[in-house]
């Protein structure tokens, strides 16, 4: 695995579409200890030529909150993560369409954990269900 290496926050694009407010404050708490640097680097990957923030949405969001353009991430082949690639693709393709193109963008959708559950999980079990997935 290639070594973790700073990224400018404002280059990725989510692949996410929802901020769990509970885990954003718990990385909120993090930033207020001065223990931000013991989080594990977010991962990114590239898709169509893009760098997409796969895990990590709510660290990078408080690194925004905080003053810092950059970011520690691991970079990984889409191929070699976890899941279903095909979904990670899709959120990405369908990320401009809902006005998110950048972590800046999920300002206004942090919600509760109810709420992401609904909004978000649901949606992403829904669709790998509807493509063959489940």
């Amino acid at each position: 695995m290639p070594q973790p290496r700073h990224v400018r926050i404002d280059h990725l694009r989510p692949n996410n579409w929802y901020i769990n407010r509970a885990k954003l404050n718990q990385v909120r708490h993090a930033w207020q200890q001065g223990t931000q640097g013991q989080l594990p680097p977010i991962l990114v990957t590239q898709i169509d030529g893009e760098l997409s923030l796969i895990d990590g949405h709510s660290r990078a969001f408080a690194a925004l909150e905080h003053g810092e353009p950059h970011i520690l991430a691991s970079f990984e082949p889409l191929e070699a993560i976890e899941g279903a690639t095909s979904l990670y693709v899709h959120i990405h393709r369908t990320g401009p369409e809902l006005g998110i193109l950048s972590v800046r963008d999920l300002a206004e959708r942090i919600v509760t954990p109810d709420e992401h559950a609904r909004l978000w999980v649901s949606y992403c079990e829904q669709w790998l269900a509807e493509n063959g997935y489940a």
